[in-house]
């Protein structure tokens, strides 16, 4: 139905447009309504002429966003595109973002012609000075690219992908990493936008932003997208095809990274390198070698972060970033591997900090945790291959030896829980736990009496997290003893079914009293994943 175009009448368009704007639903016909008595063209006149209030504004601008996604509004955005158009030039943030909300869902509806044409003013749009126009803009172009032809239109280097490669080139960093997070966003949404992303270049300014160590701020922000992107991609052999890309410009800004850039480049290069030990450890056959290669850059970098015998100072962040990056390769099966396999024995430094010699107590609870996680504290199956194992059992004993008192690692432990400090105890009982699900740690917990009698004293701890980690260690030895003496686990020399059997009734009358001494452990208990390896 076409209508008489009328005059805005200035005080009735701000409370007609203000009792849309809260209305909970709007009809079709209250929108069809609204547009025949105020339309498009004098509405937009009216706002680009300024005589409306901010808040004015804003109800006009809230009010046609609730008209245009009626079924009657949408059949009409084709037809209101070059008044969207037109309002990206307007003055008003509000009236702009508009423009932007409305492209956006016009572009399904509009022949090719007017596509080229609202995709070019979005992609413009990115420029905008508004943090929110410049959002809504990309939010338009990431919705309109999520489909095949829409995609292809982005990246052509003969259409819009010319002009996003203007915007990819901008003085200004904000525009840039803005226009980068919409191609990064793009290709993490299939394998074969991934690969087109490669070709087209398109992904080579996040490259020069990554490998900009001279501009410490613009490299931290573009580890931190493309950190937030490979974690946001949709499935792991997505998320590895990105890493696949950029691990190598990963190594190299590793090796030339000052203590500015340096924990969070070894943050992002665990995480991508988790992402392609991960995605190959859920196909059926594994490249092995491609495993290790595609961790070898974090840690040979953490290596020498880490590495107790050289002469070279790191900061406590750096130690800490470097652990944090290690503890998150190493959560899951194929990624510690790599870590307790690694020629440069990292995980030696990594003990040697938990249980021997470390620079601060900050860099202890780190080490605590990072070895806890690589030993499998949170793994659904914690125990590795026999040579992994040999080096985490290796890795433990000598990291306890190297402190000042040539202590065993059960003491070690025994003191810090002797400790004030919740966290680090919460990180004790982690690594006992890991420890626990195999026959030679259960043997090493239950030899120690002082160990054994604090995990199985329930009055031993008083935070509520204290304790109920406290219980998840007896729990853990609860389950390896009964392997052990099941026969399922009989260890390599018969030692830890002596210990576990004489230490059996303790630590099951531990049980049974509950994670706060109360007696309802039974219900307690839980399955756990037991190391049946010969030990």
């Amino acid at each position: 139905m076409s209508a008489v175009p009328l005059m805005v009448s200035t005080p009735s368009l701000p409370s007609a447009a203000h009792e849309i704007a809260d209305s909970v639903f709007l009809t079709d016909d209250e929108a069809e309504r609204f547009l025949q008595k105020f339309p498009l063209v004098q509405i937009l006149e009216c706002l680009q002429r300024g005589t409306l209030s901010d808040q004015a504004t804003e109800y006009v601008c809230a009010a046609l966003k609730k008209v245009f996604s009626t079924s009657y509004g949408v059949e009409q955005l084709p037809a209101a595109t070059p008044y969207a158009l037109e309002a990206l030039a307007a003055p008003s943030h509000a009236l702009r973002r508009l423009g932007c909300q409305q492209l956006g869902a016009a572009l399904p509806a509009v022949p090719a012609e007017q596509q080229q044409r609202i995709t070019g003013a979005l992609v413009d749009a990115l420029a905008d000075k508004d943090t929110g126009v410049s959002c809504d803009a990309a939010a338009a172009l990431q919705s309109y690219g999520s489909n095949e032809q829409g995609f292809q239109d982005l990246i052509s280097p003969h259409g819009i992908g010319q002009q996003l490669s203007a915007v990819l080139a901008s003085s200004d960093p904000v525009v840039r990493m803005r226009a980068i997070a919409l191609v990064i966003g793009l290709g993490g949404q299939s394998k074969v936008a991934v690969k087109a992303l490669q070709q087209s270049g398109l992904l080579q300014p996040l490259v020069k932003e990554l490998t900009n160590e001279q501009d410490p701020l613009t490299c931290l922000a573009a580890l931190s997208l493309l950190k937030e992107q490979v974690e946001q991609a949709r499935d792991s052999t997505l998320k590895s095809l990105l890493a696949h890309f950029f691990l190598p410009h990963l190594e190299q800004l590793l090796t030339k990274a000052d203590s500015i850039v340096k924990p969070t480049a070894m943050q992002v290069a665990a995480t991508l390198s988790a992402a392609v030990v991960n995605a190959q450890q859920n196909q059926s056959q594994g490249d092995s070698s491609q495993q290790k290669s595609s961790a070898n850059a974090i840690l040979t970098s953490a290596k020498q972060v880490l590495d107790v015998n050289s002469q070279e100072d790191f900061s406590t962040g750096e130690e800490q970033a470097a652990l944090d990056a290690l503890s998150e390769l190493g959560m899951q099966q194929q990624g510690a591997e790599s870590v307790l396999l690694h020629p440069s024995h990292v995980v030696v430094d990594i003990a040697s900090k938990a249980l021997g010699r470390a620079p601060s107590p900050d860099v202890t609870l780190a080490a605590v945790h990072a070895l806890a996680t690589i030993a499998g504290a949170e793994r659904s199956q914690a125990v590795l291959s026999a040579s992994a194992e040999d080096g985490l059992k290796a890795a433990v004993y000598d990291g306890a030896y190297s402190g000042s008192s040539h202590a065993q690692p059960a003491q070690v432990l025994l003191g810090f829980l002797r400790q004030p400090f919740t966290d680090l105890r919460v990180a004790t009982y982690r690594l006992t736990t890991a420890l626990a699900l195999r026959p030679w740690g259960a043997a090493e917990v239950c030899l120690h009496q002082d160990l054994l009698l604090h995990l199985c004293n329930p009055k031993s701890e008083t935070s509520r997290q204290g304790c109920e980690f406290r219980y998840a260690c007896l729990q853990a030895l609860a389950a390896i003893t009964r392997s052990v003496l099941s026969g399922k686990d009989m260890g390599r020399d018969g030692t830890a079914r002596e210990v576990l059997t004489a230490s059996a009734p303790a630590i099951q009358l531990a049980i049974t009293q509950g994670v706060y001494g109360s007696g309802q452990g039974r219900q307690a208990i839980m399955e756990h994943q037991v190391a049946t390896m010969q030990s």
